[in-house]
């Protein structure tokens, strides 16, 4: 019934249904947590619990790149701020954090909850995004609001996997003209490797896929940034080419097989930029 709703029901009829879902599912937490939370049918922000998922994922950032509270962080599509909240709560007076949205609400929330000691700015990035945004310019020619190699570490939750591949390789670009040498990203994604491939063939993947190009795939060809995957080799082909290398395994996520024991649903990586 789901795979039916998805192929054949209008992308914003669906959209609005699974966030008010959200929302009502949610509210048990808003009646015993007294904290803001975003509503998902205004500022269509992400799935699961917004404190929990958003307190867990800064954990491994911080950990993973060996965050200084003194960093100039970005925040590549930061949303409502569910990873603004914790990361500039650690900041210092010495760091920054920059954060850039296409929805114009989802910042007006996100400016609301963060406290900080850091310098914190935010950005409304009037693009266009065929599942978030209709209108605004091509994302492909976006300049990201930070200075050539200004940026300790950088961060993209949830992103990539709704960026079309000429999008998501000039984001990867952008990144590597923002890192400082030896600065790093952590990214997730749907990276296809051989072994999702095979369960997209036999229909055994939680996410299936179909190809859209030599190197992407899509949950929904009539609406590819529902769900975005990427070939492996080609993201690291990317990276390589604008100077950003893999450090690190790529750590899996569950949507690539129902019997998959992954914590995390999507892929996550890091990549760190090349000390020229």
């Amino acid at each position: 019934m789901k795979a039916l709703i998805h192929r054949y029901a209008p992308r914003a009829m669906v959209n609005f249904a699974w966030n008010l879902a959200s929302d009502l599912k949610d509210l048990p937490h808003r009646l015993r947590d007294p904290r803001p939370r975003p509503w998902r049918i205004v500022h269509n922000s992400g799935g699961g619990d917004f404190f929990r998922i958003g307190d867990a994922f800064f954990e491994r950032f911080k950990s993973v790149l060996q965050l200084q509270p003194d960093a100039h962080v970005l925040d590549l599509g930061c949303g409502a701020g569910r990873m603004a909240r914790p990361i500039c709560a650690y900041l210092n007076a010495q760091g920054a954090y920059t954060g850039f949205d296409i929805s114009r609400s989802a910042i007006g929330f996100a400016k609301r909850i963060v406290r900080r000691r850091a310098a914190v700015s935010f950005h409304h990035a009037d693009l266009s995004n065929g599942e978030y945004r209709l209108v605004g310019a091509p994302a492909s020619h976006y300049r990201f609001p930070v200075a050539d190699h200004s940026i300790d570490a950088a961060l993209a939750t949830s992103l990539f996997s709704h960026l079309m591949p000429e999008v998501a390789q000039a984001y990867l670009a952008e990144t590597a003209r923002v890192l400082k040498p030896n600065g790093q990203l952590l990214m997730t994604g749907f990276l296809v490797d051989a072994a999702a491939r095979a369960a997209f063939v036999d229909e055994s993947a939680r996410l299936p896929m179909e190809p859209l190009d030599e190197d992407s795939f899509a949950a929904d060809l009539r609406h590819p940034e529902r769900a975005i995957g990427f070939a492996e080799d080609a993201v690291l082909r990317w990276a390589d080419e604008v100077g950003l290398d893999l450090v690190g395994d790529i750590h899996r996520g569950n949507w690539r097989a129902q019997s998959s024991r992954a914590a995390d649903f999507q892929d996550w990586l890091v990549l760190k930029r090349r000390a020229d």
